[in-house]
């Protein structure tokens, strides 16, 4: 197990809402619930990977390891190699998996990191988690994004439209299949990851805005397993309320 490093990428800048990873949360930063869970899950090491010093030294202070990484990452996977990179480097040891947890995910569960991480050991290239989708106003949301699922839990096609397209039943009785959300969590095995970095970004990523597409595109499965609890992804302002509201009405640690 402490052959997998979790590393949290963590941007200062965003673009709807910047700074969201030092947001404060429920007395602690929206990063620091991240890195909480991440240790939580036991699987190994965490380390913060952020383009600004402020970030940095926040973690730091919270009592956890950060590296600093280039400003001009493509997206957060390669902001997670170049952090791999450096922590192999410093600690002159190399890590076979690599766990890529966002850190706008502060209330994702140990027990999700662990069983994605679980995938990568038996054998998945990459692997993610999701979710079913329980409020019907979350299909036409573009911020959501939709999987495809093949019945083994490998992933077919990623999207921020409807998937799979919801019709009335067939005349056969057969029910319209569940969509299934997906959470910001992906899991390499450290070939596939040094595959992908190398990759220019792909036709279908850059139309969805999705680069696990990417992946497919290329011929690198991806395998996912059914998130624990119901995670809320702080992307706006209003999300941070209602994250806050959240805890309120059930605190969470």
């Amino acid at each position: 197990m402490k052959s997998t490093l979790i590393v949290i990428p963590a941007r200062l800048g965003s673009t709807r809402l910047p700074r969201k990873v030092l947001k404060p949360l429920g007395g602690k930063l929206v990063v620091e619930w991240c890195r909480q869970a991440a240790l939580k899950s036991g699987i190994g090491p965490v380390v913060v990977a952020t383009d600004h010093p402020e970030v940095l030294r926040a973690v730091e202070s919270c009592g956890g390891a950060a590296v600093l990484t280039p400003e001009d990452c493509r997206s957060g996977t390669d902001r997670v190699y170049a952090a791999l990179c450096a922590i192999e480097r410093a600690r002159r040891r190399r890590y076979p998996f690599v766990i890529n947890l966002q850190g706008d995910e502060p209330f994702i569960r140990p027990a999700t990191i662990r069983a994605v991480a679980e995938l990568l050991w038996q054998g998945a290239p990459m692997a993610t988690a999701v979710i079913p989708m329980t409020d019907p106003r979350e299909a036409g949301n573009p911020s959501v994004v939709k999987v495809a699922l093949a019945a083994s839990g490998r992933c077919l096609y990623f999207s921020r439209a409807p998937i799979p397209f919801r019709r009335a039943a067939d005349g056969d009785g057969a029910a319209p299949e569940r969509m299934h959300r997906h959470i910001g969590i992906y899991g390499f095995a450290r070939k596939a990851l040094e595959r992908f970095v190398r990759l220019p970004p792909s036709r279908l990523e850059l139309i969805e805005s999705l680069e696990q597409l990417r992946a497919l595109e290329h011929g690198i499965e991806i395998f996912a397993c059914r998130a624990h609890g119901a995670p809320l992804a702080i992307d706006t302002a209003s999300d941070l309320r209602r994250a806050g509201r959240l805890l309120k009405a059930s605190p969470y640690d």
